[in-house]
């Protein structure tokens, strides 16, 4: 191979090299990361995990207890009351009011290994404990 055919391969793997780097890791198609390393970014920063609990007559249903989820997973905490209170995951200090009869929502990344309690504030009922890590 001559010294010019070098140059332009050279260049050719560095365009590759810098270009598989663009887009956040998204695909762009079919064979699209020829080298078979996965591009995309683990699951866990990924998919959302919605957790839904319903309150009536101060029982906590639905998604409760411990749940366990990977730390960098976004999470919508979903809950229906039938009174009105605040929604608090401790640790990461997220609130949400919640009117009686309705659906309120927390969102956040669980950025932070441990294990979290989820308690409607006012009535100190515990929802769930979040086990991150």
């Amino acid at each position: 191979m001559g010294r010019g055919a070098v140059v332009v391969a050279a260049a050719a793997v560095a365009a590759v090299a810098t270009l598989g780097g663009c887009g956040n890791g998204a695909s762009t198609g079919p064979g699209a990361n020829p080298s078979g390393a996965s591009a995309k970014p683990p699951a866990a920063s990924t998919t959302v995990r919605t957790i839904n609990v319903k309150v009536r007559g101060g029982k906590a249903t639905g998604d409760t207890g411990r749940i366990a989820v990977a730390t960098g997973t976004p999470i919508v905490l979903s809950v229906s009351s039938d009174v009105a209170d605040e929604i608090h995951v401790h640790g990461y200090d997220r609130k949400a009011n919640i009117p009686a009869g309705a659906t309120a929502a927390v969102t956040f990344v669980a950025n932070t290994p441990g294990v979290f309690e989820v308690e409607l504030e006012n009535s100190k009922l515990q929802l769930l404990q979040l086990q991150v890590g």
